[in-house]
């Protein structure tokens, strides 16, 4: 599940509308697609997952936020974003290992798209930068690092939890809406 600090700064990169149509890639749990189906009330959020237990979390936390306008997709990207609505903005969460053709994907339905990949290893950091960058879009990395406070006895020491990239890329100059 991407924790809460990773998912409201996601949410804020892509700056999500009340009316925009909405792809959370690789949604995993769901905790970041209904955030932004909470966030685009009156437009579309889908999520697209592979693994059929996690289109069953993702579900549940459909009900319990009452997050209706968000669209379980079962399947694997990219070739189940193929019937899907054009994106004002897009979130790729897990890619399967096929984030260049996500990315693909996504700009040709829309070049307009707002993107935002996560990433905890450099591999990925890399393969997205290298993406976007070969599509003409200016990637913009930023690292979480995100500690909570623990007891130790009468102390609390900060326990870090590992660091996540986000890159971000909004759309090439003269194609903004």
């Amino acid at each position: 599940m991407t924790k809460q600090e990773v998912r409201a700064a996601a949410l804020a990169k892509l700056a999500i509308r009340p009316g925009d149509t909405v792809w959370d890639v690789g949604a995993g749990t769901g905790s970041v697609c209904v955030e932004m189906a909470l966030a685009a009330r009156w437009g579309r959020v889908y999520a697209v997952e592979r693994q059929p237990e996690a289109c069953g979390l993702i579900r549940q936390n459909r009900e319990r936020f009452g997050a209706w306008n968000l669209t379980v997709v079962p399947g694997r990207a990219p070739e189940a974003l193929a019937e899907l609505p054009a994106p004002d903005a897009v979130f790729v969460g897990g890619s399967g290992g096929e984030l260049a053709d996500i990315l693909t994907a996504a700009m040709e339905r829309n070049p307009a798209a707002r993107i935002c990949v996560s990433a905890v290893t450099l591999e990925t950091l890399a393969a997205a930068t290298a993406a976007l960058t070969a599509a003409g879009r200016e990637a913009e990395v930023c690292q979480i690092a995100v500690s909570h406070a623990r007891a130790a006895g009468r102390y609390h020491l900060l326990t870090a939890a590992n660091s996540v990239f986000l890159i971000c890329a909004k759309a090439p100059a003269g194609e903004e809406p």
